[in-house]
Formats: structure tokens, sequence, C-alpha cells
């Protein structure tokens, strides 16, 4: 799949080209990262600008196999973990795969002609340094890694010429596997415009005790398995009124109308996929998700509490003690512990609530997309 974006050059001004490489196979997230750092350079002038999907690039068998990544990590997050760790200690090299990729990612660099790539997803890393070192191409590659804390080592490629880390402790993990420094860059998480947009134009008021508690649960683009465990824990309290968002996912979605939906009626919202997120984020009071970076950064813009869930995939445990250790979130181990956090937040005054409101505030940053690509374009000479 490529996207293609061009804005004509003016005055006599060098145009500037970007490559993007990026995935839409596995989860949403690598393209949201693309998405933001793209609507960044559609706002510059002199910057043409092309997204590809690399696995589309890498042929059927690296496409389908990544299609795989959405029904894996949901039904089977215990082996998507064993593979994490063993790639992590002995990065893959892509032989039969990166010979297609070889193939295609040379005949898109030979007609779009980049000043400058840029990939958002591991997979591709060393295999396009490698490529461009092979044919005696001299284009700068820029990683931005897409994981908050748990860096995997395919992350980590002292042949790209820059690597943005999210975070300091992003950083931390680079160094751990032996990235130099002067090659690296915190330059935070990007997040969508529209989020920003949102959240720069709307004023978030308090919750205010006595009123019922507004609860988003979300499960990802794709769903979430465990979504209706927590949705019934927490309507347990009388005072609470829910949001499911299923995402892609019909047939739980279909399931949940039919059972909560009927059961407790004007308390349970439950929607299919969504391009409105960001108010979904303003219009309730907490945020019951999964533990991705997308989703936890998209709430920090938001200022919208959030108690992150299972299931706990490696690349996503640091995102846990992220939220902790800056207090941008709590954790819930099973469905089991849910109310009692949400009771502990609306203690006196729902003071837990305000705290992480207020930390959401200190922490975030809306110009995180703008600054990299930004930066990145600087690196063209």
């Amino acid at each position: 799949m490529l996207i293609l974006c061009l804005i004509n050059g003016r005055g006599g001004i060098m145009t500037k080209r970007v490559l993007i490489i990026t995935s839409v196979t596995t989860g949403s997230g690598h393209k949201s990262i693309a998405d933001s750092i793209e609507e960044q350079f559609l706002k510059m002038p002199d910057v043409v600008v092309k997204v590809i999907d690399g696995f589309d690039m890498s042929g059927r068998l690296a496409y389908h196999s990544s299609a795989t990544y959405g029904s894996v990590t949901r039904h089977a997050p215990w082996f998507y973990n064993i593979l994490w760790k063993i790639t992590d200690a002995h990065q893959p090299r892509f032989t039969i795969t990166g010979h297609t990729c070889r193939i295609r990612f040379l005949e898109c660099v030979n007609s779009f002609k980049p000043d400058l790539i840029i990939t958002v997803h591991s997979f591709f890393n060393t295999l396009v340094t490698d490529i461009l070192k092979s044919a005696g191409l001299n284009i700068p590659v820029v990683v931005v890694q897409a994981d908050l804390v748990s860096i995997h080592s395919t992350w980590c490629n002292p042949d790209a010429y820059r690597t943005i880390c999210p975070t300091a402790e992003a950083y931390e993990c680079n160094l751990k596997h032996n990235m130099p420094a002067d090659k690296l860059k915190i330059l935070g998480f990007p997040v969508r415009s529209r989020f920003v947009k949102a959240a720069r134009e709307s004023v978030r008021e308090d919750y205010k005790p006595g009123n019922p508690l507004r609860v988003l649960i979300t499960g990802g683009g794709e769903g979430s398995p465990g979504i209706r465990d927590y949705a019934e824990k927490i309507l347990q309290s009388p005072d609470t009124v829910i949001t499911i968002i299923c995402g892609r996912n019909e047939k739980m979605c279909a399931r949940l109308k039919r059972s909560l939906g009927e059961r407790y009626k004007d308390r349970v919202r439950i929607l299919g996929f969504i391009d409105n997120m960001e108010y979904e984020m303003l219009r309730n009071d907490l945020l019951i998700a999964r533990g991705s970076p997308n989703t936890l950064t998209e709430a920090v813009i938001m200022g919208i509490p959030v108690i992150m869930t299972g299931p706990f995939l490696e690349q996503e445990r640091g995102n846990y003690t992220l939220a902790q250790t800056h207090n941008l979130g709590l954790v819930s181990a099973s469905k089991d512990d849910v109310l009692p956090l949400i009771q502990g937040l609306l203690a006196n005054g729902a003071e837990g609530l305000k705290k992480i409101r207020a930390a959401q505030e200190e922490y975030r940053c809306f110009d995180n997309a703008y600054n990299i690509a930004d930066y990145s374009l600087s690196l063209i000479d």
C-alpha cells in the first residue's frame, strides 16, 4: 500500500524528499506514528513525503505473516512473548523476505529518490541500511522507536544515522544494547494531530463526586477478549456508566450488545471501530485500556487518567512501570482489582483522579511529532 502526498517546491528552494516506512498489519500503532509524522511534513513547504508499507514491500510471505500479529497477541500472548525474548537475544536475519524487499525497495528508492528515510518499525531498520550499503547509496536513515521503555534489540541499529528515543528510559535501554550515545536523540512519542488539537482546544472539567463516573473501556483497534470481564466488574458499582470500544472486532461487539447491552440498558454504550477516539476520551472520566504506547500517550495528551490492563506483552511491560513512576495511571493485574482501584481514585473527593491528571499535564508535550519531523529534516545536507 502506497500513500503519496506531494507539495511542490517554491521560489527555487530545493525540495526535500522523505520516505517513511511503516506497517498497517502489525496493529495500528506503527501506522499512527507514521501518520503523526507525515502530518507535520505536509505542513512544511518544499517537502515531498511518501509512505510505504514495509511488509507489502517484502512480499506475500512477510505480509501474511505480519497479519497474524493481532490474533497471536490477543489469543496466545505467551507464545508472542517467547518469540520476543528469543529474537531480542538473537536478532533474526530476514534472508527469504530480504531478497524480495531489496528488489522492491531499490525500485522505490530509484523512482522516488529520497533525501531521507524514516523507519517506524523495527523489522526494517537493519534491513534498510544493509540494502543501502550494498547498493552504494548514502541516504541517511532515521529510526523512530515505537516503544516507550522496553526496547527490542532490532530497534538498535548503529548503522542508522540517528535513532529517536521516546523517553529517557528508552534512551537508557538503547545504551544497554550498545547503541552509540551520539546517535541517540530523545524527542518524545509522536501523537496524531487530531488528539493534540482536541486537547489544546478543550477544557476538561474535574470529575464531580456524586455524579456517575463515566468509564471508557477499549481493547485497541482489534478489540481485546477481556473487555467483558472488566465491564461486568465495573458495573457492579451502581454509580458508573461505561462506553466500550470494540474496534474492528465485530463479533465481540455483537456479543456485548446482546449480553451487557440488554442487561444494563442505558448504563452501557457499545461501539465498534471509531475515528474520533479523542472525543470519547474527552467525554469520559477514566480510561480502562491495554498499556500500548499509543494508547498511553494519547491518554496523557488528552488528560484522562488510565488504568492499564493485560495481556502483558513483553515490549509493553516497561510502559506499566513508566506510568506508575510518573503517576500517569494505574495498573490492574486482573479484573478483580479494578473496582478497588477505581474506589481508591474516587476517595477523598476524587483526589486520586486529580493527581493523575495533574501529573499527565506536567508530563505531556504537544509538539513531539513536529519536533521529530523538524529534527529529521535538519539532518538532510
